[in-house]
């Protein structure tokens, strides 16, 4: 005898399995923080790389403007206007990446919590009436 019950659960078990279920199965299986970490460690190389490309081309592009004034310029405070500009780009950047990475984690780890419950129903199911199908 089929159970309708025991189908429909066993259909959003397989429609999470297909829909999300290996993105959320990787994102649980690390702990909050080392999860939210490991992307702000990507993150910061990402970001860093970016920045650097991005001066790169400001320099490229600004080429005929810098050889002119480059013996008149004052490198410290060049630098230091570089280097407070990327850490405001990075600061930022970081923050977005943590807060999307926390997120993530916790919709995931909710999204599994009810795949495990849905599970459990699906289990019950199967002992209380000595597991015929």
């Amino acid at each position: 005898m089929i159970h309708n019950d025991r189908v429909r659960q066993m259909v959003k078990l397989e429609t999470f399995e297909h829909q999300k279920g290996e993105q959320y199965f990787s994102v649980v299986k690390y702990f909050r923080n080392d999860y939210v970490w490991l992307h702000i460690l990507k993150a910061f190389v990402a970001g860093t790389v970016s920045f650097g490309l991005m001066v790169g081309m400001w320099a490229l592009a600004e080429m005929e403007y810098l050889m002119e004034t480059i013996h008149t310029m004052d490198l410290q405070a060049f630098a230091v206007s570089l280097l407070l500009k990327y850490f405001v780009f990075i600061g930022i950047y970081l923050a977005g990446i943590f807060c999307y990475a926390h997120a993530t984690y916790t919709r995931a780890r909710r999204e599994v919590k009810s795949y495990r419950r849905h599970l459990q129903r699906v289990i019950k199911s199967f002992e209380g009436d000595g597991g015929d199908a």
